[in-house]
Parts: C-alpha cells; structure tokens; sequence
C-alpha cells in the first residue's frame, strides 16, 4: 500500500508539472513566460516561495520575477547578484542531483541580497532552516545556463524528498527550454522590428523615407476623408557649398541637425520625411491646417538658419519652402508637385535677388 500511495502522488505531480508546464509553454512573450515559471514553481513543485533569475551576458544574474509573495516580489525583482558571488554560492552548496541545496551553515555570500521568509528556526534536523537555500539551474539542451530558479518555503516545513527535488527538476529543464523560446522569439521580433523601421525610415536623421511618406499619407486619407491636407517641401540653400568646402562628413551632420530641430517644430501627428539629399517634405493633416502652414513655414526657416555648430566646425544653411493646401481626398503627388513648384520659384527668387545685391 505505501508503495501504491508513493506512486499515485508522484503521478499525480507529473501530471500536474506537465499541465503548468503546458502553460508556461504557451506564451512566447519572455515576461510572462518568467512570470509563469515562478507562479508554476510554486503551484507545481510544492514551494512557498519562488524567484527566477535570469542569465546576463557577463555572466551576473538579475532577478525578473517571483512568486508567493508580493513582498518578496517588490523587494527582489531588479535585484543582481554578480557572477563572482554566484560561482562562490554553487561552491559552498551541497548536489543533490541537478540541484544546489546551502545549508544554513554554509550561509550565502554576503554581497549577494536575499529574502530571508520569517519562519522560525526548525527544532528537527530535517526541518526548513529560514537560512537554507536551493536553487534549479535553468539549461538548456545545448548546455547555456539561461538562469537559475530559486525556490524557498517547502510544503510540510521540512527538507524536499525525492520526489519533490525531481519535480522541481524536470520543472526546470521546461522553464529552461520555454525561456529558451521565448528569447528567440523576442529577439526575432526585434530583428523584424529593426528591418521593418529600416525599411521606412531615412538612415541618417531617422525620418520617415519617401515609400513610409506614402504610406502614411495613404493612412490620413483612409482615416480622415473631411480633412485639409497642407504640404511643405523644404530643400536647403548653402548645402551643396558644405560638402564642398567641408566634405560629406559636414554635411551629414547639418541634416541630422536640420532634421531633429524640424522634428520640434511640427504637431505631433504631422508627417516628416526626407525625399533625399537636401529635400525634405512635411505633411499637416487637419481642420485647421489653413491657419498654422504658413505659420510652421516660418518656424521652419527660423530654426534652419540658426548656425549649426558641429565637429567640423560652424555651418549655416537656408531654406527654401513650398506650400501647398488641399483637401485629403486630391492627389498627393499633385500637392507635392505644387509644393515643390512654389519651392524653386522661392529659390530662383532668392538667389535673384542675391545677385541684384552683389551687382
């Protein structure tokens, strides 16, 4: 019969292990898969307390979630512990198997925070000391230690038997691979999220390109038919004597200026882009775009003409600007055509008037 008992309670926790491991399984959000490793800890393997820390590349180890407690979970997550004062806690531990149990006579590294459960010293010999402490490692088929799971408090306030130190185990080998997982997935959609911005944006001051332009502009259409639409093309006048005077060095760092100081000056929900070389484009959406195009035109050369003062030296450019306005539903590339027609009767305008003076 005692036999029977032990076999039915260890299936019994195998079956529960693989129902929580389904679950952390189940998301590949790295967040919530940490969160429902610690959660799983505990409702799996018979621990109070439950705490992950995850592998930096250098080697430390930085809390990222924790179960059982909110006070253990306010206090501990953000927590690090370096890689020196985790290889001197695994000296110090006992194996057992592919655990790491310390006793409390062993005691942890002083420089390494932990969370001490207020629990009373156990008279038994067997009893959970509120100083011990056991830890999972979490690796990966592969051999990479992806963390460690640290877990306090075991049910029945005694030691974990064999049969608990298995579950926790074979729990950590799922978290392992499910954290495993869900890096990659993440560090996938990083990778898709880079190449999709790098796609749509200018590399050199980070605005919108022309194919993100029409994108987005096909967007305002969709979503605001009713509206006024202004277009503003800028080209900078002075530029092309930068980079001959200076070099493309120089002249890189007046459009990373000049870009970030129009950013400023436009509504937040307005669209700027960068056509190429000195041409740039800005797109004002709204009810009210008849009022403020010719007021952000003004702002625009202002801050354009102000001296830029780089690592080659003080530059200073122009700007000659053209407005169009039409309603959302007219054919952008009508607008632009007439924005970009305005621009250079400014332009030829100016560099007139340049050469009447100089006369």
């Amino acid at each position: 019969m005692p036999q029977e008992a032990d076999a039915e309670a260890h299936l019994q926790a195998l079956q529960l292990l693989l129902a929580v491991s389904k679950r952390v399984h189940a998301s590949l959000d790295l967040t919530e898969t940490l969160d429902a490793v610690a959660e799983g800890v505990v409702e799996a393997a018979g621990f109070g307390l439950a705490v992950v820390n995850l592998a930096e590349p250098n080697g430390d180890f930085t809390v990222v979630s924790a179960a059982g407690s909110d006070q253990l979970r306010e206090e501990m997550v953000g927590t690090r512990g370096s890689a020196d004062n985790w290889h001197e806690l695994f000296r110090r531990a006992e194996r057992w198997g592919a655990l790491y149990f310390v006793d409390h006579s062993s005691g942890v590294p002083e420089e390494l925070y932990t969370w001490i459960p207020e629990i009373e010293v156990p008279t038994d010999p067997e009893g959970w000391h509120p100083l011990d402490c056991l830890f999972a490692p979490l690796m990966t088929p592969a051999g990479e230690w992806v963390g460690v799971l640290s877990v306090d408090l075991p049910v029945g306030g005694k030691r974990p038997g064999p049969l608990q130190r298995e579950v926790l185990a074979l729990f950590a080998e799922h978290a392992a691979i499910a954290i495993l997982h869900a890096r990659m997935h993440s560090e996938l959609e990083q990778s898709r999220s880079h190449l999709a911005y790098a796609a749509t944006h200018d590399p050199l001051t980070g605005l919108a390109n022309r194919a993100y332009l029409r994108t987005r502009v096909d967007e305002l259409q969709a979503a605001a038919p009713a509206q006024q639409v202004g277009v503003l093309v800028v080209d900078l006048d002075g530029f092309k004597r930068v980079n001959d005077e200076a070099g493309h060095e120089a002249g890189d760092e007046v459009l990373r200026a000049v870009a970030q100081r129009m950013r400023r000056h436009v509504r937040e929900g307005d669209v700027l882009a960068r056509l190429g070389g000195d041409e740039f484009v800005a797109v004002l959406v709204g009810n009210d775009v008849a009022n403020v195009l010719a007021e952000t035109a003004e702002r625009l050369r202002a801050v354009i003409a102000e001296p830029i003062v780089g690592r080659s030296g003080i530059r200073r450019v122009t700007a000659s600007i053209g407005i169009a306005l039409g309603a959302v539903t007219d054919e952008f590339a009508d607008l632009i055509a007439a924005a970009d027609a305005e621009m250079y009767r400014e332009k030829h305008s100016e560099t007139h008037l340049r050469a009447e003076l100089s006369a």
